[in-house]
């Protein structure tokens, strides 16, 4: 039989406090990372408080990684037998950061710079989006599907041509009013005219 203390490491208690500090920090950045991957993959955005609840979710993601940093540097990388495997996850963590702040930076740049409105009569809902050429801009906004029961119960106008075949979209009688944001495509609000 072997001893078991004979094989456990030794470490001070002040260096036990922050390796279990960090070990809690990695865990929250992952569970922070897996809603995050969850809420962007898996939700049509529909509504202000998604801005909202992306930018709540990369603050989130800011405090613990800042937190990471500073528990590395202060403390971590003073143990040296492990210094190089915290480093490693050090990186990786900022990596995710960075990644965060790519994919919801959008969301926060809305919160700042608001809303646009399009009034348009040709548009196009095939599947789970809307579709239109506005200005010369194309907008594809992804929909819930009642948002898209909505929009196609509008009419189609009376004539012969009511696909415009350049465009991919529809001639309708009705116009809709589409209020979004432009940055993250989020749709704040949808009807159509009476």
């Amino acid at each position: 039989m072997y001893d078991k203390k004979e094989f456990e490491e030794k470490f001070t208690e002040d260096e036990q406090k922050v390796i279990n500090k960090y070990s809690w920090l990695n865990s929250l950045f992952l569970l922070v990372n897996g809603i995050n991957l969850v809420y962007v993959n898996n939700t049509v955005k529909q509504g202000t408080y998604h801005l909202y609840l992306s930018t709540a979710l990369l603050i989130i993601s800011a405090v613990i990684t800042a937190m990471t940093v500073v528990a590395y540097f202060r403390k971590i990388r003073h143990i040296r037998k492990y210094k190089s495997r915290y480093l490693l996850s050090v990186s990786m963590i900022i990596f995710l950061f960075l990644l965060h702040v790519f994919i919801f930076g959008d969301y926060v740049k809305d919160i700042f710079s608001g809303e646009r409105t399009i009034v348009t009569s040709e548009y196009s809902v095939l599947w789970d989006y809307f579709y239109t050429e506005y200005d010369g801009e194309e907008i594809r906004i992804n929909l819930t599907d009642e948002t898209v029961a909505k929009l196609r119960d509008n009419e189609y106008i009376d004539s012969e041509e009511i696909y415009n075949f350049d465009k991919g979209t529809y001639y309708y009688k009705n116009k809709v009013h589409i209020t979004y944001y432009p940055n993250s495509k989020v749709l704040k609000e949808a009807f159509v005219e009476e």
